[in-house]
């Protein structure tokens, strides 16, 4: 096994410790801090997201531009935290959980917890996937049915949404 490295700022950085370091950046930059524009920097021109909210018809920086910017118009305070990050051989692994507190959509207390996988290559991200209930964020914020009803595992077609209800955009 080949271990490499890669010199910056803080040092002698393993390349998975870059590579998750760099999941990291697009976390607390693009998504809290709404910094849309280093997404022309960290994902690769030919970046696609399988799933979401957009999948496959915004490819590159852009894809992730408008997914961000919509999130954040409907849900300005918007705040993704780091659960969990890991990286092997260019896969980062991230565990997030997703909250918007005062959002006149959402009521207080709100939150969405999720997987992501991205593949690193030549510092970008190349391709992601996520992994999240969609469908019960979905009954959150229409507010349709009975708590009991919104923690059941109605089809997302009940709600007038089709797509996969285990896929989500982040």
């Amino acid at each position: 096994m080949t271990i490499r490295f890669v010199k910056c700022s803080m040092g002698m950085l393993r390349e998975d410790e870059k590579d998750a370091a760099l999941v990291r950046r697009v976390v607390d930059e693009i998504w809290n801090e709404g910094a849309i524009d280093l997404a022309d920097e960290l994902f690769a021109s030919t970046y696609v997201n399988h799933g979401g909210l957009i999948p496959d018809l915004v490819k590159g920086p852009e894809g992730i531009k408008l997914s961000v910017a919509l999130f954040r118009a409907a849900f300005p305070d918007l705040h993704v935290r780091v659960d969990s990050l890991s990286s092997t051989h260019g896969t980062v692994r991230l565990g997030w959980t997703a909250r918007s507190d005062a959002t006149a959509a959402v009521s207080v207390g709100r939150a969405l917890a999720g997987t992501s996988n991205s593949l690193v290559s030549d510092g970008q991200i190349t391709e992601s996937w996520t992994e999240c209930d969609s469908s019960a964020a979905l009954r959150e914020l229409t507010g349709r049915g009975s708590p009991a009803d919104r923690r059941s595992t109605r089809k997302p077609e009940t709600l007038g949404v089709s797509g996969n209800a285990r896929s989500c955009r982040f």
